[in-house]
């Protein structure tokens, strides 16, 4: 059995696992490829572990604010490129940090970036070299979950 989730700009099938939908992730890059990768990986543990997430996706971190501020969403966790064409993920994040209902946000950057120490102003959960890997998702995923029970 399958439902839709209607996206911003995106329409997506995800399975539907038997479980309630735990929690919203966000996954913004401008390389559809490398979002689509992300996305797979969290679809796998998804029906590993019989769970199910509400997954977006974004394609610049302009495009991400716009939907925060305009829908009001929420999101538990994010994915964020670094280096994109305007507003680069550290500063999205920033900005993302300055907003009250999403200051509690776990943020993963997934970048090509040597200088991981940059994003620690913003207090992200972990910094993953691109593209990363299916263990290093189900082992965020698995800290975040934990995290919000």
């Amino acid at each position: 059995m399958t439902y839709w989730t209607i996206c911003p700009k995106i329409t997506q099938q995800t399975p539907y696992v038997g479980g309630d939908i735990l929690f919203t992730i966000g996954i913004c890059d401008d390389r559809p490829l490398c979002r689509r990768l992300l996305e797979s990986f969290i679809h796998l543990y998804e029906e590993e572990k019989g769970v199910l997430f509400n997954i977006y996706q974004f394609g610049s971190g302009e495009e991400l604010l716009e939907e925060l501020n305009k829908q009001g969403m929420v999101f538990d966790l994010l994915f964020l490129d670094n280096s994109m064409k305007k507003l680069t993920g550290l500063e999205t994040a920033k900005q993302i940090r300055q907003s009250h209902s999403m200051s509690k946000c776990s943020i993963v950057f997934v970048t090509s970036a040597d200088d991981h120490k940059q994003f620690m102003q913003v207090q992200p959960l972990q910094v993953l070299c691109k593209p990363g890997t299916q263990e290093r998702i189900d082992a965020i995923l698995g800290k975040v979950l934990t995290k919000k029970a």
